[in-house]
């Protein structure tokens, strides 16, 4: 299994980590994080689609045209609702792991 995020998430998650730790903790943090994750681009492209899409939140669908346009298989959030119309599958982290543990048996 090979974990994908956009620079979304790294921004997004220094601003929480910022809050609660020291700024060097937080980049410590993200450091860790890069080790795990490969992290997508976002292009011209990327943006222009999120703008043209009837998403209700913005950053989701830059989320979701990043995994898109970056062969991603399966889309992890929170949030499923926000995707009703997505063309890959999208699952909570908890449905993840439920779905790689029944492959492992």
């Amino acid at each position: 299994m090979e974990g994908y995020v956009s620079p979304l998430s790294f921004s997004n998650l220094f601003y929480i980590l910022r809050k609660a730790t020291s700024g060097a903790e937080a980049i410590a943090a993200l450091r860790k994080l890069k080790l795990l994750m490969r992290v997508l681009s976002v292009d011209e492209q990327t943006i222009d689609l999120a703008l043209a899409s009837s998403f209700s939140d913005f950053e989701d669908a830059i989320q979701y045209y990043s995994a898109l346009a970056n062969d991603v298989d399966v889309l992890i959030t929170r949030n499923k609702e926000d995707y009703k119309t997505a063309k890959i599958p999208v699952l909570t982290a908890e449905e993840c792991i439920q779905v790689y543990l029944s492959t492992q048996s």
